[in-house]
């Protein structure tokens, strides 16, 4: 669990942040870890940094990593610091024109691409710090997505005549169409994960954390954002599933008529043979009268 008790170089304005990393599961020790299971197998570590120098910094926050400042409730909260860290938020390297905004009961978070805020007692630190890490995986997936799907209609586009008659020249495109038709099924699972990821299905989840990341994913819209990427992925999976099964159906007739073109060859090859063979022995008979 999270040292929740306020450190005294940060009484001056009552905030804490955290730099949070994406990796893969380590059993490592020196940092804090929130397992999470979908839509990757990753784990989120938390990695405290000086809660002022991250307000002052004017770098946006990349696109690999998550900023995040707590404060306390807006009660105990000045009305300066507000503005001062949610001027922080908006200012992060973000996707979105504004920031995404969930709230339960006494817990309140302000979500922007790379930085977020969270304002909640410090009993309610580590669920919120917990749907937030959540969250942020499962958004970033529908993201990429969504950019990925977008730039692949000119792909698709350019394959199009792979769905109909294909020529011997096409068979060259055999090894892009076999990568894209891998493509196709990565994006199938991914977005089954991510669906899986809304379900919240992981039985260690408190109430509070599901509660606070439904929130999240209502506000971002992922529920329509995730069935209208459906239509184009299954689109692209069966495209490039027609063209395989096209090229493959165009090889295989040239393999046949090859074969045929061979044993047409072979037969004439034979009659020729039986021929000269008849002659041959026809002259024979008649020298030998």
């Amino acid at each position: 669990m999270l040292d929740l008790l306020p450190q005294q170089d940060h009484l001056a304005i009552g905030t804490r942040a955290w730099r949070v990393v994406f990796e893969e599961p380590s059993n490592g020790a020196g940092a804090e870890r929130i397992a999470i299971k979908e839509p990757q197998d990753v784990c989120a570590t938390l990695t405290e940094v000086d809660a002022e120098k991250v307000l002052a910094s004017k770098e946006p926050g990349s696109r690999g990593t998550l900023e995040v400042i707590w404060a306390p409730p807006r009660a105990a909260t000045p009305p300066d610091l507000e503005h001062v860290v949610e001027a922080w938020v908006r200012k992060g390297d973000a996707l979105r024109h504004a920031p995404i905004l969930a709230e339960i009961r006494t817990v309140r978070v302000f979500w922007h691409d790379t930085r977020a805020l969270i304002y909640c007692d410090a009993e309610h630190l580590h669920d919120a710090l917990d749907a937030v890490a959540r969250f942020t995986l499962v958004e970033r997936e529908t993201a990429l997505m969504e950019q990925t799907m977008r730039s692949m209609w000119a792909t698709i586009r350019a394959d199009e005549t792979l769905t109909h008659a294909v020529t011997r020249r096409d068979q060259k495109r055999q090894p892009h169409v076999n990568d894209m038709t891998v493509f196709a099924t990565r994006m199938r699972v991914m977005s089954l994960r991510a669906a899986n990821a809304l379900e919240q299905l992981d039985a260690t989840l408190s109430a509070s954390s599901k509660r606070l990341y439904s929130e999240l994913v209502t506000a971002a819209g992922l529920y329509d954002r995730l069935e209208y990427l459906e239509a184009p992925i299954q689109l692209a999976s069966d495209h490039y599933e027609l063209a395989n099964t096209r090229l493959i159906e165009a090889k295989n007739a040239a393999t046949d008529r090859r074969h045929a073109l061979l044993g047409h060859i072979l037969e004439i090859a034979i009659l020729v043979l039986l021929a000269f063979e008849t002659s041959a022995l026809l002259y024979q008979i008649r020298f030998s009268m």
